[in-house]
């Protein structure tokens, strides 16, 4: 499978109102073993272990490793770095902690917005669908 099969695959497995599926976090972790600089199949990772079952191979604290990965692939990504946040505020019960990945996300979207041309991963319901762990599968292009 190339790239975006695997990101077509694992939106089709998306979770709707339940936990992530084992088949879905082993998937992703094949498709990061083929890609390992997806941006899109890192935070895909991240929400899907945050998703996962008490089984789910990885702990938790990996979900925030993916994200900050994400980040580091593409600095840029206003996803990642509110993914940071979110996971900082929810699962860490760091409101204060959270604050400056949430003002970074926002300062990206609003620099890309000003910018003509900019990258369109600044904004989250561009790149990849919903934002939040609970929110919808990437819908990359």
């Amino acid at each position: 499978m190339n790239e975006q099969e695997y990101i077509e695959r694992l939106k089709e497995m998306w979770p709707h109102g339940c936990d992530a599926s084992l088949e879905s976090i082993a998937l992703v972790d094949e498709a990061l073993s083929a890609f390992p600089c997806s941006i899109p199949l890192w935070c895909m990772r991240g929400h899907l272990i945050q998703l996962g079952p008490k089984e789910c191979p990885h702990p938790l604290d990996e979900a925030l490793a993916s994200y900050r990965r994400a980040a580091e692939l593409d600095p840029q990504c206003a996803e990642a770095w509110d993914e940071i946040g979110h996971y900082t505020d929810a699962v860490l019960a760091d409101e204060a902690g959270a604050a400056p990945f949430f003002e970074k996300a926002r300062q990206l979207r609003a620099r890309q917005k000003a910018e003509p041309g900019a990258p369109p991963n600044g904004d989250p319901a561009e790149r990849f669908g919903s934002t939040g762990a609970g929110g919808g599968p990437p819908s990359v292009s």
